[in-house]
């Protein structure tokens, strides 16, 4: 007898969804093992999360199902889709995001379903507020973004080590080679892969196909000249870079922004190696700076024009009026360049557009001529963007709006997402039928499927290429038009973007295949779950950490150790290791920008008067940064900070160092349970009851929570120090030993030469 579909299931409403095979299918292979599901935007990811979710419900009803998503939009989204998907009491769902208060949160931990951003998964998991061995399913949507130091790569890791736990990735575009899939799979423990596309049989029945066409567009004279400009520059600036070793090739057409940026690091490190050779490599460096500007202003003539041109380099002019930089005030006072801001001034004067602005013109308006109801066009830059929405607007039958995201720059002001949403209804309605959008169109937002998407430009990543074609063809036949300049990045990047994402089918089957040849053995919850409940949180060493450290990677690390995460708004310090040891970690390049403006020794000093042992810790390889300071000034600060403040420094390389250099520290400092964190202030605290709370938390073994509540019990600070032991032990968090180290501090009489102590 069959299993039961599980569109059937009773979690399920039946009644809000599309029976579609291949959905049926993934989501039972699913339930199977740790799952990446690559299915093109459109064709329901959601759905078969929500499949999945309910089965893990039913077989697991004490524990709970969360759901993550990278931004805010894309987590109400997923709230309201699960709602409507899934049969379960509105007190059952929870939506988690930044703006959440704490409260919220706690409460919202325990519901049955939870959306969730990763950022906000991190720092209450970190905190202790989320119990990982209590989650059935954790859904990853936007799953290609587990790389790197990304949050999804912590959850990951950490969410590995749960018994009978279940992971689904979700993603359209999972990475364009195999080891950037292998990366993805790695980080959040794949073992199987679930990929469709709409070439499948079991998919085609419910697409219509996207039919993709390129339109070639060729530069006038006057492009090809600047861009010949342009290309003698770029090969000056780069010549010495290359004649010494540090790049390929000094062409325009053949040098990619990372291999200057690596000669640049390089060069750096030279400086430091290598004083005699110090001008020299300075000079070579100044020409890949330059450099960087003059592709960047390639960039913008082939695919965007003169007028996106023109105000980038009086951009550039704007910033060297601000700050004195040589290297760019050697570059914007070269003849040529000056010659391209001239030109570059007349043709946007003369509203010499790009060439392929006529062309999208004409693609528009026969595209909603020929009855189309939605447009999308997508490019790169803002200005663009508004540029095009205003000459679209000047046509009879078309309404153009701008989606951009929620940051302002300059005098653009950004969309705050309810602006977003309310103008993404407005296009699903009709009210608009052309949507020109940056890249904030690409993920995250919930938009209308386009019987039309135009690529005003190109971008050289597959993923990107991948999410922007999905906005059409999801129901019925779609159209994808990309404009390419010729002989241009536009060209360049297309061809890029569709090689990548033929890597990624390849590399899909490799590593599909590769994962179906492993197993992973199960440990058993029971086991797991009764030695977590054995372990005495008494017993771990406790840290205090400052609550803008708390997503820091440092912190990320140190969760994974057994260590009590308490998190604080400290005045003093990052983290607090004992009653005596605070802690205060820079990263070089906040190292130097602290000397910069003046932070560093108001921190030591600070930290110098509240704690007995203070420490401070240097994370990273060198002193090396872009800030340009001379390395005298840094070695004087050191020095300074350990002699006149006596301040011990400790260099660790890596976060995971610092983190287990913070466990050391703690494990040592708490080994006999009397030396626990505790917050000081530094100076006297701008209210009474502050302190009341300062005072009372000078007592032995009392932090500022413990202070709290003894003034709570008694009413004042001197009817604190007058209880006695039978008293205080009445207060939550004061045993014997505490109340014995209280009243022997209290009590015993003092005497000069140091003789008293208190036990």
């Amino acid at each position: 007898m069959a299993a039961p579909s599980l569109f059937d299931h009773p979690l399920v409403k039946v009644e809000s969804i599309e029976r579609r095979t291949y959905q049926q299918r993934v989501a039972e292979n699913a339930l199977r093992a740790n799952t990446l599901v690559s299915i093109p935007t459109g064709l329901g990811k959601s759905l078969i999360a929500a499949l999945v979710a309910a089965k893990r419900l039913e077989q697991y009803p004490e524990r709970r199902v969360v759901v993550l998503a990278p931004t805010r939009p894309l987590v109400e989204q997923h709230f309201r889709t699960f709602k409507r998907l899934l049969r379960l009491d509105a007190e059952d769902f929870a939506c988690v995001t930044g703006q959440t208060s704490p409260n919220e949160r706690n409460e919202a931990w325990a519901k049955r379903l939870i959306v969730s951003t990763p950022q906000v998964f991190v720092n209450d998991l970190i905190s202790g507020k989320i119990q990982l061995a209590e989650i059935s399913l954790l859904v990853f949507d936007e799953a290609h973004r587990a790389v790197g130091d990304y949050a999804y790569t912590y959850i990951g890791e950490r969410y590995s080590k749960v018994p009978r736990g279940l992971v689904l990735g979700l993603t359209a575009s999972p990475g364009s080679s195999k080891e950037a899939i292998q990366q993805v799979c790695k980080s959040l423990n794949i073992k199987q892969i679930e990929s469709r596309t709409i070439s499948d049989d079991d998919v085609k029945p419910f697409v219509g196909g996207i039919k993709v066409e390129w339109v070639p567009v060729e530069l006038p004279p006057i492009f090809r000249g600047v861009k010949r400009i342009l290309d003698d520059y770029v090969k000056e600036a780069l010549k010495g870079a290359r004649d010494y070793g540090y790049l390929p090739s000094a062409d325009a057409d053949r040098i990619r922004l990372r291999d200057i940026l690596q000669a640049r690091e390089k060069i750096r490190r030279d400086i430091v190696n290598e004083p005699a050779a110090k001008d020299l490599l300075r000079r070579i460096s100044f020409g890949l700076y330059s450099s960087i500007h003059a592709l960047k202003a390639m960039e913008l003539l082939e695919t965007q024009g003169f007028s996106p041109l023109k105000a980038y380099i009086e951009g550039l002019q704007e910033r060297v009026t601000k700050r004195a930089m040589p290297w760019l005030r050697a570059f914007l006072q070269d003849s040529r360049i000056q010659n391209i801001s001239r030109i570059a001034a007349d043709e946007a004067g003369k509203r010499n557009e790009h060439p392929k602005m006529p062309v999208l013109m004409a693609r528009v308006k026969q595209t909603l001529g020929m009855g189309s109801r939605r447009v999308m066009i997508f490019t790169n830059y803002r200005a663009t963007a508004a540029r095009l929405v205003e000459e679209l607007g000047k046509e009879p039958g078309i309404s153009a709006v701008r989606l951009v995201g929620q940051q302002t720059k300059s005098t653009d002001k950004g969309l705050s997402q309810k602006q977003q949403t309310m103008l993404l209804e407005d296009f699903k309605a009709g009210q608009y039928n052309v949507l020109v959008a940056t890249q904030i169109g690409e993920e995250g937002l919930d938009i209308v499927e386009c019987d039309e998407v135009i690529f005003y430009d190109t971008v050289p990543s597959a993923i990107r290429y991948i999410q922007r074609r999905g906005r059409t063809g999801r129901k019925g036949p779609g159209k994808a038009t990309v404009l390419m300049a010729i002989g241009t990045r536009d060209e360049a990047y297309y061809y890029i973007s569709r090689r990548r994402e033929r890597m990624m089918a390849v590399a899909l089957k490799q590593v599909a295949s590769e994962a179906a040849d492993s197993e992973r053995d199960q440990p058993n919850l029971e086991e797991f779950l009764r030695e977590e409940r054995m372990a005495e949180i008494s017993s771990k060493p406790m840290i205090i950490v400052d609550s803008r450290e708390l997503g820091s990677p440092t912190t990320r690390e140190l969760s994974k150790y057994d260590v009590l995460i308490t998190q604080e708004a400290l005045t003093i310090g990052d983290f607090i290791i004992s009653d005596r040891t605070a802690i205060e970690r820079k990263t070089v390049g906040d190292f130097v920008a602290s000397i910069i403006d003046g932070r560093l020794f108001e921190q030591i000093s600070n930290l110098k008067s509240a704690y007995e042992m203070p420490i401070l810790i240097v994370e990273g390889e060198s002193f090396q940064t872009s800030r340009n300071v001379a390395p005298e000034a840094i070695m004087g600060a050191v020095a300074s900070v350990i002699v006149d403040f006596a301040v011990p420094i400790v260099w660790t390389r890596t976060p995971s160092e610092t983190a287990l250099l913070l466990l050391s520290i703690a494990r040592r400092e708490q080994s006999k349970g009397e030396r626990r964190p505790r917050i000081r202030m530094e100076r006297k605290p701008e209210s009474l009851s502050r302190e009341q709370e300062f005072i009372v938390a000078g007592l032995p073994l009392v932090d500022t929570v413990l202070a709290r509540r003894l003034l709570k019990a008694f009413g004042t600070v001197e009817k604190v120090f007058l209880a006695s032991e039978k008293e205080l032990q009445d207060v939550e968090g004061i045993g014997r030993k505490i109340s014995d180290r209280i009243r022997r501090v209290v009590s015993t009489p003092y005497r000069e030469d140091g003789t008293a102590t208190s036990g």
